[in-house]
């Protein structure tokens, strides 16, 4: 009986854990509309295995919502301050002034 029970572990466990492994395809939907068979059979199917996890986990979400809460600790200190780097760099050169006067524009930009 044991082994039995072994082998039904891990033969969910070994479906779980592929599940994720599957490819995304869409193939057989169009426009919402599933083309092919089993549709009423499986929807029935997975109604009753979520029914039955839902019961299954019952105690542990109980158990949970009863259960006091998890310590938190103090967040940990600000990081220390560190004095300013000795040396800092000379200040950019200046820049000149723009000219006082600019010349007209050339008339070919303007269509003339």
């Amino acid at each position: 009986m044991k082994f039995r029970a072994a082998a039904m572990v891990a033969l969910v466990t070994a479906g779980l854990a592929a599940a994720p492994l599957s490819s995304a395809s869409a193939h057989g939907w169009h426009g919402g509309w599933h083309h092919g068979g089993g549709g009423l059979i499986v929807g029935a199917v997975a109604g009753v295995a979520a029914v039955t996890a839902a019961v299954l986990t019952a105690p542990f979400a109980a158990a949970a919502a009863v259960a006091p809460p998890p310590a938190y600790y103090a967040p940990p200190p600000p990081p220390a301050y560190y004095a300013p780097p000795a040396y800092y760099a000379p200040p950019a050169p200046a820049y000149y002034a723009p000219p006082a006067y600019y010349a007209p524009a050339p008339g070919y930009y303007y269509g003339r």
